[in-house]
């Protein structure tokens, strides 16, 4: 009991963080519904997921990485990943749905540009391509891409920072634990 009030103590006065792979295969699928803003932890612009198999030979078969559903830029336009607080993004795959195309990355916090892409990534339709960009504490990625048609997105790598406690925070996680003590002294002397 004692070691579970103090995991869920901890786990109040200290925010968690996400690190990993966001890989789309736990939503829909059908095509033509937005990914909602919170999945995952962050807000999707123009972006929605297909099934792998939607279109048989198209780039967005070919571009399912994890297999079941990959994300897409909903009108072939610019798309973004976004959430209150930063993040780290360390890249993706990408291929195009249905022609060669070159995409364009910005990285920003609080609207300031933080990192853009020297070169354009030239993707095409008959595999996944990887996109390292390796990018740390931005809010906003922005992806531009040249044929203003669809391409496929999966496996989003990122990373989520863990907050760092506050003093007040801290304050309160210690007057818990000596509340603890202080109850359980008590329960000992009845």
């Amino acid at each position: 009991m004692k070691k579970t009030m103090l995991a869920a103590l901890l786990g109040l006065a200290c925010a968690s963080a996400f690190a990993g792979v966001i890989h789309f295969d736990d939503l829909p699928g059908e095509g033509t519904t937005a990914i909602a803003n919170g999945y995952a932890g962050f807000n999707w612009d123009n972006l929605a997921t297909i099934q792998e198999n939607a279109f048989p030979g198209s780039g967005y078969e070919a571009g399912t990485v994890s297999h079941a559903n990959t994300a897409y830029n909903m009108n072939g336009g610019t798309a973004a990943i976004w959430r209150d607080g930063s993040f780290d993004f360390t890249g993706a795959w990408f291929t195009s749905a249905w022609v060669d195309q070159e995409l364009a990355f910005e990285g920003w916090r609080e609207g300031q540009l933080l990192y853009a892409s020297d070169v354009s990534t030239v993707i095409g339709t008959a595999a996944p391509v990887w996109v390292q960009l390796g990018w740390s504490g931005i809010d906003t990625l922005v992806i531009y891409n040249s044929s203003g048609t669809q391409w496929a997105m999966d496996d989003v790598t990122v990373d989520v920072p863990v907050s760092v406690p506050e003093p007040a925070s801290l304050a309160l996680f210690g007057a818990a634990l000596a509340g603890m003590g202080a109850g359980r002294r008590r329960k000992r002397l009845r």
